[in-house]
């Protein structure tokens, strides 16, 4: 599922760090390796997708800036064959 061309599976990576950094913290008050591994890992996941998501949105970014510029190029031609 696309939100404005933004893919919802990549703005999750929030919900990983903070659903990590919970099991990480519980994993540490409990004395638990294994919670607090898992934690990590979790943490490690969502940093992973939200450095795609602004990868994604500066591509994104860059393509709107280009068809931009393009527009405006073919008004100026536009405008001198007129």
């Amino acid at each position: 599922m696309r939100i404005r061309t933004i893919e919802l599976d990549h703005v999750r990576g929030l919900g990983d760090k903070v659903l990590g950094l919970a099991k990480e913290v519980t994993g540490t008050v409990v004395g638990s390796d294994r919670l607090q591994d898992a934690g990590e890992a979790q943490q490690a996941r969502g940093s992973e997708s939200l450095k795609a998501l602004r990868k994604q949105a500066k591509a994104q970014s860059k393509e709107t800036k280009a068809q931009s510029f393009e527009q405006q190029e073919k008004a100026a031609q536009r405008a001198k064959s007129a």
